[in-house]
């Protein structure tokens, strides 16, 4: 597991600066920040990496063109990560972009494995002002992320997963929605 890791999504009017979610404990920390802008995130990721960052991971909204942007922003000395959703999800993500882009209010998850991190203490969650929400929340292993992921997917159109190793720890969680949410998994790259 990274010792410090920064998790970046996009969202209207954010600060970079500021943490929306803090977990930090004996193995290490975990940040989450948010973008107003896609183009923000490339400053950030440069001045997180001179802060001493060993890890990004990026928002599955960034897209691959923003992800190789990132990845030249870190210079090549942190791994960064982006969301990617594989060929069980692609409808339904096609179809949450499509919604997305028409202005519906929607809602999403974003679950973060970090060792240690409770599910309850370690949550925030943004209520949008045109309706839906963005939930952050921190779980300590794969077995808890798909528990909450179960227990979310019914009030969610998609669901991002964080602090993997890959597809063995996202297995649980797409089989927990069964289909049901869109469910991406952090791809890594240097």
């Amino acid at each position: 597991m990274s010792k410090d890791r920064v998790i970046i999504y996009e969202e209207a009017g954010a600060d970079p600066g500021t943490d929306v979610l803090v977990i930090q404990n004996a193995s290490g920390r975990t940040r989450v920040r948010a973008v107003g802008e896609p183009a923000q995130m490339a400053e950030l990721v440069t001045g997180l990496v001179a802060e001493g960052v060993d890890q990004v991971e990026l928002c599955g909204g960034f897209g691959a063109l923003w992800h190789a942007e990132a990845v030249r922003a870190s210079g090549g000395r942190v791994p960064v990560g982006a969301i990617y959703y594989g060929f069980e999800s692609l409808t339904s993500v096609a179809s949450f972009k499509a919604r997305f882009e028409a202005g519906e209010a929607l809602s999403e998850a974003f679950i973060i494995v970090h060792e240690g991190a409770d599910p309850v203490a370690d949550r925030v969650v943004h209520d949008k002002d045109g309706g839906g929400s963005t939930t952050v929340v921190g779980v300590p292993d794969a077995a808890a992320a798909a528990e909450v992921a179960g227990k979310m997917a019914a009030d969610l159109q998609l669901i991002e997963l964080y602090g993997t190793a890959g597809p063995d720890a996202a297995e649980p969680v797409i089989r927990a929605v069964d289909a049901a949410v869109p469910v991406g998994v952090v791809g890594h790259r240097r």
